[in-house]
Order: C-alpha cells, then structure tokens, then sequence
C-alpha cells in the first residue's frame, strides 16, 4: 500500500470515529449495546461512502488512458529501465500468431525505429511477407512494472543489398549479430506505442503527430 492511501484511509477512519462518537452523544443513547449498533451504522455510512468514491477514482486511474506533452521522453524513459528483450508476434494468411523473444536494438536517429535480426526462413519473415501484421511487447521492469506494447508498426524485412545499406547507414545493427550470412533484418517503424506500469495511467504515444 502506497504512503498515500495509507494517509487517506487514516484520516476517513479518525473522521468516521469522531462523528459517529458525536452522533452517539447528541442522539443520546444510553447502553452499551445501543451504542455499539448506533456507532457500527453510523460509522459505516460514513465510512463506505469515501471508500467507495476512492475505489471508483482508482478504477478510472487505472482505464485510463492519457497523453501529455513530454510523451517522448516518458517512452525513452521506459526504454532507459527496460532491457533489450522484446516479444514479436506476427500473423499468417490462415489467421495463425506466431510469437517469439528477440533482442532488439533502437535505432540512433529514430527512437520509434527498432531492428531485430533473424533467420531469412523464418516463419516470423513468411507472415510479414503475406500480411504485414506485426505486434510487440517488451520485458517488463519488476519493480516499477513498466512495460512498452505496441500493435501499430510498419514493418520491413530487410535482405540483400538493402540489409547491407541498412548497416552501413545504422551501424548499432552489428551488435546483434556476429554475421548476417543466411539472416534478415526486420525494421520495426512503430507507429504508436502505449506505455504501462505500477505507478503512473497507461500512455499512448503517437509517433504520427
């Protein structure tokens, strides 16, 4: 429980004890099992009234969905916590998912622009090829729980003569692969990505502005 629930829930407690004492009093009831059940009604109404409205402000928190102005750095930010470890799945012309882990790496000039390598023979190739569906998830941080997921990419399989321009052009690729010999490069232009965790409302963040 986080610092400031504990602080809200503490401060409706003293207030539902103080007023329910007070109603005892004014009402005057004598007894101490006519107390006890004017105190338990009394304390409940005022209790589940403020619990109730901070549940409901929760739950639309959590729905949420919100964009601002520094969503930039606040998807660089979630990158910066996170390793380079993503989940991409792709669809096949028979409606089939296929998912597997891939390292990826970002490119330096266009943060929404991420490469992963792979075997040419690929199903992962073969359904790009056919439907150009392709979705995403990283890792997730175990402390904060960020995590970046997206469904709106434009990918590219990269072979040939234009993987090799590719790398000369952006030469972090090489960190992926000792030798591209049998290989492709998916390029992964992301298009918009929403951004989760513990912590903060989920963020959507548009890279077509």
């Amino acid at each position: 429980m986080y610092a400031k629930r504990f602080i809200q829930l503490f401060i409706i407690f003293l207030i539902t004890v103080f007023v329910a004492m007070y109603c005892v009093k004014v009402i005057g009831v004598e007894g101490y099992f006519y107390q006890s059940l004017i105190l338990t009604v009394i304390g409940y109404i005022i209790l589940i009234v403020p619990l109730t409205a901070l549940t409901i402000m929760k739950q639309k928190k959590k729905f949420g969905l919100s964009t601002n102005t520094n969503k930039q750095h606040a998807f660089q930010s979630a990158l910066e916590k996170l390793e380079n470890i993503v989940i991409v799945s792709t669809l096949s012309n028979d409606g089939m998912m296929t998912s597997s882990i891939l390292t990826f790496k970002q490119s330096k000039q266009q943060e929404n622009v991420w490469y992963v390598v792979t075997d040419k023979k690929s199903k992962r190739v073969q359904n790009i090829h056919d439907t150009k569906k392709v979705s995403l998830t990283t890792w997730f941080d175990k402390e904060t729980g960020i995590r970046i997921s997206s469904n709106n990419i434009m990918p590219t399989v990269l072979e040939n003569d234009a993987l090799k321009d590719e790398i000369v052009k952006h030469s972090e690729i090489k960190e992926l692969a000792d030798n591209f010999n049998n290989k492709v490069i998916i390029r992964l232009d992301i298009q918009s990505v929403l951004v989760e965790s513990f912590r903060t409302n989920p963020t959507v963040i548009s890279f077509q502005d």
